[in-house]
């Protein structure tokens, strides 16, 4: 897949979201992993999910930011956890990882008492799940990580939280999709082959099923 399809869907989510919340988009992984599995199962026509649980990022300097906090998901008031995306559709290839707020880590981590000494993030990342997500046993994460990788684990908790948010708040979510696929229309050429070349398989009629759903 081209790298620009990958960056143009990050880059549409993120306006939408910042666009509907500027405030508090640092705080709102659930809303982009949510509207990116949407957007990204629209445009490629395969299956994303959200994911929901703990997570761990390298601030450097020997400084881990750790969203561990698991009974967050039954707590009003929330707490330190993660959401990102994964794909569903993987039988015989790898399982492909996505963190569309990748690009917020240097801020949240300010917000929330962490030092930054690393360059500034990218965007996003995006790839096979043994080149983005450090594999280890949750008491035995390294105090560094290799450059584009961060701990990721999905809980129970976290799987139950994410589908009470997409049953309860479903209209918000297909209306926010909406308008990032809208805007990812509006951002290709008249003669983009983009996704042709993303999707070959993904027609136009198909597409627009989808967004419909």
């Amino acid at each position: 897949m081209p790298q620009s399809v990958r960056a143009l869907i990050a880059h549409c989510v993120n306006q939408v979201v910042r666009q509907y919340y500027p405030e508090q988009y640092c705080s709102l992984c659930h809303v982009y992993a949510i509207v990116g599995s949407n957007l990204i199962s629209i445009v490629l026509g395969r299956v994303f999910r959200p994911v929901a649980g703990l997570a761990a990022v390298d601030c450097g300097g020997g400084e881990l930011m750790r969203m561990m906090d698991n009974d967050a998901f039954s707590n009003p008031i929330g707490g330190a956890y993660h959401c990102w995306i994964e794909s569903a559709d993987d039988v015989m290839t790898e399982r492909e990882v996505v963190d569309l707020t990748f690009r917020h880590n240097h801020i949240y981590a300010e917000k929330n008492g962490h030092g930054w000494r690393r360059e500034l993030p990218p965007d996003f990342l995006w790839g096979p799940q043994s080149q983005i997500a450090l594999q280890a046993p949750i008491d035995a994460i390294p105090n560094s990580f290799p450059d584009g990788m961060v701990w990721l684990h999905e809980t129970d908790e976290g799987w139950e939280w994410m589908t009470g948010q997409l049953l309860a708040h479903q209209n918000a979510f297909v209306a926010l999709t909406a308008e990032a696929y809208k805007l990812f229309q509006a951002s290709l050429p008249p003669d983009s082959r983009l996704l042709t070349q993303a999707a070959p398989g993904v027609d136009a009629a198909a597409t627009e099923t989808m967004t419909a759903l």
